[in-house]
């Protein structure tokens, strides 16, 4: 009955003509220039620097998505609208519990669900090249700001809501996952992986991001902690050894883990990770 009602709810947002905040040209104007900014510094300094000389191009390049929202918004709508959109993504206006949860609660359910899988896969604990804990926050907060979390004023505070006045939540971050991982396309020598796992990694997480997204009252800042985590939980609680006859690499218990999240989130939420497919109906009338 409740997932007969969601999908009324989606018909009758899908057949009520809303006038979009985004248009579909904004909704391209923003993935063309995340891909250029970000490519235009990436792929000349991973093929002519030497490894040890392309940390600030990296860095550089991953706030392509943000500057990207930022031209596209600004170029469509104004100043005035550019300033309200960044008043609204970087609001610290909700409740405290949000900041922890990305920060360290969720961080933890990930680094210990992968270690559990890790150690029944048949993994051997080995800490001796941890990062000790009090150094957590020194790896997270710079995470966040420059490698990582960076990227989420673009994808979560631009390309998801664009994309939710569309899709249903469930396409939208599927369609956002798959783009997010073809934009990380330089980097997968860079990652020792493939982009077939990678995307088997990134879309799953896209699910719990944009979850994550929503109950944060659309603020992008508990997202980019939980971005900035996911990047360096690794060093605090280590699955070094490969798994699953090779299989099982980092990359691929990690996805296992976001897969396993995403798939209770969707039951959990029926499908709409928390999203109110009423309210841009509402809005409009």
């Amino acid at each position: 009955m409740a997932q007969r009602t969601e999908n009324k709810r989606w018909e009758l947002v899908k057949s009520y003509p809303l006038q979009y905040v985004y248009s579909a040209r904004m909704l391209v104007l923003f993935f063309v220039l995340a891909f250029a900014i970000t490519w235009a510094f990436l792929i000349p300094a991973l093929a002519y620097l030497p490894e040890e000389s392309q940390l600030p191009f990296i860095v550089v390049a991953a706030f392509g998505p943000f500057i990207a929202a930022i031209i596209t918004i600004w170029t469509h709508k104004g100043s005035a609208e550019l300033r309200k959109w960044m008043r609204q993504v970087f609001t610290l206006r909700i409740p405290w519990l949000l900041y922890l949860v990305g920060a360290f609660l969720l961080p933890a359910l990930v680094g210990l669900l992968q270690f559990g899988l890790y150690r029944v896969l048949g993994g051997e604990p080995d800490f001796s090249n941890a990062e000790p804990w009090y150094l957590y926050l020194f790896s997270l907060i710079p995470t966040a700001l420059l490698s990582g979390g960076n990227e989420e004023p673009g994808w979560r505070g631009f390309a998801l809501p664009a994309l939710l006045e569309r899709f249903h939540p469930v396409s939208a971050s599927v369609i956002l996952g798959v783009i997010h991982s073809a934009w990380h396309l330089p980097l997968m020598n860079h990652y020792g992986t493939t982009f077939g796992w990678y995307l088997f990694n990134l879309v799953p997480l896209t699910f719990i991001f944009n979850w994550f997204y929503l109950k944060s009252r659309r603020s992008v800042i508990p997202v980019m902690l939980f971005h900035a985590s996911t990047n360096v939980i690794e060093s605090f609680i280590p699955t070094p050894m490969v798994v699953l006859g090779g299989l099982g690499t980092t990359m691929v218990l990690r996805g296992m883990v976001y897969w396993g999240i995403a798939v209770v989130l969707l039951i959990a939420t029926k499908g709409s990770l928390g999203h109110d497919s009423t309210k841009s109906l509402a809005a409009q009338t």
